[in-house]
């Protein structure tokens, strides 16, 4: 009997592994893995262009069908299901960089701002507050220290330190929040009078 036009695909092979993963062999998700990795490298590669962030947006996208894997219809396409988990993560993984980009642009600004007007104003703290921050940094564990000077001074994004440091963008990014707010009481601590 041949299949409609309109009707979706269906896929025997990935439903049979999908209900087995479902029953408790969560062994088997890696033969799903295997199926549809090549799919889901060349959407990501196409749009990324970075290897490394490349395969970091592909393992979140089985991570994120795997979590949502009981939300997958059998009998339908689990191919067509799976490029949709790609693409939606990959949709979310941009829209964070861009947040972070515009938010990266406004700090660079306000802080050139900050350093022409204290430039102008030669009674500033200036000075000061740039001992104080370079004292806090030193005092920065190693891998703290690491993410901070990759992310600030090389300006890498946080796919890149994620890909880079085996974590998720994510966790890079909460670091990163954390390790600032430890910097800014460091360094608050430093220039307030005893």
């Amino acid at each position: 009997m041949t299949r409609p036009p309109d009707a979706p695909a269906t896929t025997p092979e990935a439903d049979r592994i999908v209900r087995a993963v479902l029953a408790g062999d969560t062994r088997a998700f890696a033969d799903l893995v295997r199926m549809y990795e090549p799919d889901l490298w060349r959407i990501a590669a196409a749009l990324l262009r970075d290897r490394s962030a490349t395969e970091n947006l592909v393992q979140q996208a089985f991570i994120d069908a795997y979590t949502h894997l009981d939300q997958y219809r059998p009998g339908t396409d689990f191919g067509a299901w799976v490029r949709t988990v790609a693409r939606n993560r990959l949709r979310k993984e941009l829209r964070t960089a861009s947040r972070e980009d515009r938010r990266l642009a406004a700090y660079r600004e306000q802080l050139a701002a900050r350093l022409r007007a204290e430039a102008d104003d030669p009674g500033g703290d200036a000075d000061l507050y740039l001992a104080a921050l370079r004292e806090c940094r030193g005092q920065l564990p190693a891998a703290d220290a690491a993410v901070i000077a990759m992310r600030y001074e090389k300006g890498l994004g946080f796919d890149a330190i994620a890909a880079r440091r085996g974590q998720s963008p994510e966790a890079v990014q909460r670091m990163v929040s954390r390790i600032r707010f430890r910097l800014r009481a460091c360094i608050e601590g430093k220039l307030s009078p005893p």
